[in-house]
């Protein structure tokens, strides 16, 4: 057999197999990836970026149609580091391709090679021994030897070999691929790539839909742990205005955003942008990108956490919540709980709740803001990567949500949750039936169930218990917030700013906001809340507390001295308030959560 040419057909195949290959390795290369962050999600990443470029778009039978198609939803849906080189690469390709309805060896080899520049060019800082190193030497045998082949299926089979000794070379190249004896991740995701391509010249059949596949736990392996100086890995998608491109605007953008982090990439697709960041200040790139034009699409997720759970997984029940939980941060880490964010739409923009803003960014946006942020429950397929992820990383899960009286998330991921337990996946999803501290404190006692060793279904037994015995005062400055939240009617609202009630809200047995009682002063409303307190402690006691705050740690640290008076304890922790929930509490607000014995 020959193929002295390839069409868009062709190309359509290449990836439909280069992304069975990664699909059925993928587990591997999150085994291996230790760089830039051994955060085990190479393999996850490159597969969901090359099915995207498989499913996600429209079959063309001319070969630069087909690259082009590829290219932009390659890029519109790329994840990860390796993911997003990769999509660089294609994409730099793809405007090579322009000519060529259909191409030959010589002419595919000579774009091949040039596209590489357009793929470091992408790359703030490329570092060698990595994926691109691997792409360069497989485009640089094909331009110095495509006149020895007539046919792609020759030449790539020989390609295929070149790639192979490339990336066994990576594990030299990079101090810690030699401390771990391991090749780069991404580079060996791209010889699986280069792989399926030649299953496709073999004419083999693909293996499976991967839709029906069962999900299998990651291989954990203890690799050295290194110092992770920058914990989420950022992705964002911005529209671009006319004329930016030729204005440089790309490389003003790298100068602005370096400062923030490292593994900086930024390249373009048609009218559009994606970066690609480590940064431990998310917020910052976005609060910079918004100044530029429109943002698109966000993807954050926390390397830290992934590393320690794929590293070093401390049981193999998955506990896991939403972003409206509010916990400390140190508990996140050091009990490994997978957290959802949730969206808040403030000024046609939608953000993750506790990553890509924080109080500051949203109360100084409020004041000048026309409309009222609101809240959004997490996309169908944020929900999907984000139990996907879990699923493969524990043998079973309980995921801890906000009242569904509240918001929908729910009953989203339930739904979710549903698909997964179709396939065979161990999954509890309970109702907290509170929000913020209260329904943090249910995660924590989960969690501290979990380390005394309690079985996936005795941790949910003693969770649908204290979530009865679990409750919130939230101490309010004022009812305007509530009102433009919808939290109590607009009515209300306004003879309660009008009387300067200060009132106290809770949440009832079915898990509905309530108004629980009001003063008209600060020291007023403390002595009510404090009072709850106290007919707490005495009648049975206080097993946990804990305190959230809007952006009032004074007040808060009041309440935690009282509080220890009453009690005999510190809190379990003091931290901020979701950010979805302070639209509705309003800055200055504080919530005492606790759970009875």
């Amino acid at each position: 057999m020959s193929k002295e040419f390839v069409t868009g057909n062709d190309v359509y195949g290449w990836f439909q197999y280069g992304a069975e290959e990664v699909h059925e390795k993928r587990n591997y290369l999150n085994t291996i990836n230790v760089y830039p962050v051994a955060d085990g999600d190479t393999g996850s990443n490159l597969w969901m970026t090359l099915r995207a470029m498989a499913e996600k778009t429209t079959r063309k039978t001319a070969f630069n149609s087909m690259l082009y198609e590829i290219s932009q939803s390659g890029l519109a849906n790329a994840r990860g580091n390796s993911g997003i080189i990769f999509a660089a690469y294609v994409n730099a390709l793809a405007l090579e391709a322009v000519p060529y309805e259909k191409i030959g060896v010589s002419d595919f080899a000579k774009i091949a090679y040039s596209a590489v520049n357009g793929m470091y060019q992408a790359i703030d800082k490329p570092v060698e021994g990595t994926i691109i190193s691997v792409i360069k030497d497989w485009a640089a045998f094909l331009v110095q030897n495509h006149h020895k082949y007539p046919s792609f299926i020759e030449i790539f089979n020989d390609a295929q070999e070149i790639v192979a000794q490339s990336l066994d070379k990576t594990k030299t190249q990079l101090e810690i691929l030699r401390k771990n004896n391991v090749v780069d991740s991404g580079a060996a995701g791209f010889l699986l790539f280069i792989q399926g391509i030649n299953r496709f010249f073999s004419s083999e059949p693909l293996h499976e839909v991967y839709e029906e596949e069962t999900i299998t736990n990651t291989v954990e392996e203890h690799h050295t742990q290194e110092i992770i100086p920058f914990r989420f890995c950022t992705t964002i998608t911005m529209e671009l205005e006319p004329g930016m491109i030729k204005t440089g605007f790309t490389d003003r953008i790298k100068a602005e955003l370096r400062g923030y982090g490292d593994s900086l990439l930024v390249t373009t697709m048609e009218m559009k942008l994606k970066i690609h960041l480590h940064t431990n200040t998310p917020e910052l790139v976005v609060e910079t990108l918004r100044q530029h034009g429109r943002i698109r699409d966000q993807m954050v997720d926390d390397m830290e956490l992934q590393s320690r759970i794929t590293h070093n997984r401390i049981s193999p029940v998955g506990i896991l919540t939403d972003s409206i939980g509010d916990l400390s941060d140190e508990l996140v880490l050091t009990q490994q709980i997978p957290i959802l964010p949730l969206g808040l739409l403030l000024d046609d923009l939608i953000y993750l709740d506790k990553i890509t803003i924080q109080h500051k960014q949203l109360f100084d946006r409020m004041k000048t803001s026309a409309q009222h942020p609101t809240s959004s429950q997490p996309e169908p397929g944020r929900i999907a990567q984000f139990l996907q992820w879990s699923a493969e990383h524990f043998e079973s899960l309980i995921i801890i949500t906000v009242s569904s009286k509240m918001s929908g998330t729910h009953v989203a991921i339930a739904q979710e949750a549903k698909r997964l337990q179709n396939q065979g996946k161990k999954i509890t999803v309970l109702d907290s039936k509170l929000n913020s501290g209260a329904q943090g404190l249910i995660v924590k006692a989960a969690v501290v169930a979990r380390a005394r060793g309690l079985s996936h279904e005795e941790i949910v037994a003693l969770v649908e218990e204290r979530i009865t015995k679990t409750k919130i005062y939230v101490c309010l400055n004022t009812l305007e917030f509530a009102a433009k939240g919808g939290r109590v009617p607009n009515s209300v609202g306004k003879i309660g700013n009008f009387l300067g009630m200060r009132p106290i809200m809770s949440i009832d047995a079915e898990g509905k906001g309530t108004v629980f009682g009001a003063a008209f002063s600060q020291k007023g409303i403390t002595q009510k809340i404090l009072k709850l307190v106290e007919n707490a402690a005495k009648s049975g006691g206080v097993d946990e507390y804990c305190i959230v705050h809007a952006n009032n740690l004074a007040l808060a640290l009041e309440y935690k001295t009282k509080m220890r008076e009453i009690i005999g304890k510190d809190p379990a922790y003091i931290s901020e308030i979701s950010s979805v929930v302070a639209i509705h509490s309003g800055p200055g607000s504080v919530a005492v959560c606790l759970t009875k014995k």
